[in-house]
Order: structure tokens, then sequence, then C-alpha cells
């Protein structure tokens, strides 16, 4: 069984937070596919033929907790997390398995259940303002004009999604270099070309 988790924090007050992309992305996932999430103690939750899709509500910084909840009920053998990164532009994509937590608290939080090489990434950029503490910027709501930039790359995470949970994260890998090479030296409607992966 695959498990899919969207980061963010539970709470209407949070919904538009950029900490909360995680969520949005799997809201928009769900919507556009005519699915509904389930609501659970702790977690939120979509249970598919060899998936598990989860937005946790034990709060960002202790969604792990939501995890080890999920294992007590399921055999999961692979796990994809999605989320924002204040180290990224706004809009732009990252995809990749393993590494460290980068600073991020959910992620932090994920690797005390998940080894770190076990953990596959779909990372969102939300950009930073140095004028702002990096915990209230996270904290704060997107700007209008910054959901009109994320609408195409939400949209472009929702299809490496459905390769997913239709292949594997190699087949993700393999739609994901395609789609770099296919906007390399260019930026077309609001998804930033991304950099190689490191």
């Amino acid at each position: 069984m695959k498990l899919i988790i969207g980061l963010g924090n539970p709470g209407k007050e949070y919904d538009n937070n950029r900490h909360n992309l995680g969520f949005i992305c799997l809201d928009q996932w769900a919507q556009s596919r005519e699915k509904k999430f389930a609501k659970g103690a702790d977690f939120d939750y979509i249970v598919m033929e060899n998936v598990i899709l989860i937005k946790p509500k034990t709060f960002m910084n202790n969604s792990g907790e939501a995890v080890k909840q999920v294992l007590a009920k399921w055999k999961v053998n692979e796990f994809l997390v999605v989320y924002d990164d204040i180290e990224l532009p706004i809009a732009k994509i990252r995809i990749r398995q393993g590494g460290g937590d980068g600073g991020h608290n959910g992620i932090k939080s994920l690797l005390k259940v998940i080894p770190p090489e076990e953990l596959k990434r779909i990372r969102i950029g939300v950009g930073r303002n140095k004028a702002i503490a990096p915990r209230d910027y996270v904290l704060s709501d997107f700007l209008p004009e910054e959901k009109v930039l994320l609408n195409s790359v939400l949209a472009l995470a929702g299809k490496f999604i459905d390769i997913y949970i239709k292949y594997d994260f190699n087949a993700v890998l393999n739609e994901y270099s395609i789609w770099k090479k296919s906007c390399s030296g260019a930026e077309s409607s609001g998804i930033i070309s991304p950099k190689e992966e490191s």
C-alpha cells in the first residue's frame, strides 16, 4: 500500500496559509477527481485500491503521529509527501526521494517515523520574504496573485500524484524529467522551470 501525505494544519484559520500547501494540493486533486476525504480523529483520508491519501490533523509539527496511526491500521510500504518549501520560489516544483528535513518541522516529524531514504517528496515553492520571520511568513495567507501562479503547479502536482498511484515513483521521476526538458530555458503559464536536482 502507498501512503500519500499532504502536510498542513487543521482548522479554518489555516486553510489558505502557505504552510498548508500540502493540504491545498490534495484537496484540489480530490475535488477535480470527484473524491472526498473521510473524517478521522488523527487524519482525514481517502482509501483507494492500492493507496491511502491523508491530511494529518495532529498539526504540522506532529504530522508523524498521524502516520503512526496509519501504520497501526494499514500495511504501508511506500511513502510520498507533498509540502510547501520556503527555499523554492513561488510555484516552483521539485521531486526527489530521500534527504533531510531542511528546517521544515512537518518533515522533521515524519522522519521520526519514516526512514529518510524511503520518503518520496513533491516540494512546491512558496517563496520567502526576508522582511518577515519564516514562521510568520508560512503561517500567513497566500496573496491573490500567488494563488494564480500556483494553479498550474498544483495541476501538475496532481498529474504526478495520478502517475504515482497508477504506476510507481520511477514513472513519476521519468515524467518529471520529460517535463523539465520541455520547459527548460522557458517559463510558462505560472510554472517556473526547475533547476536540475543535485
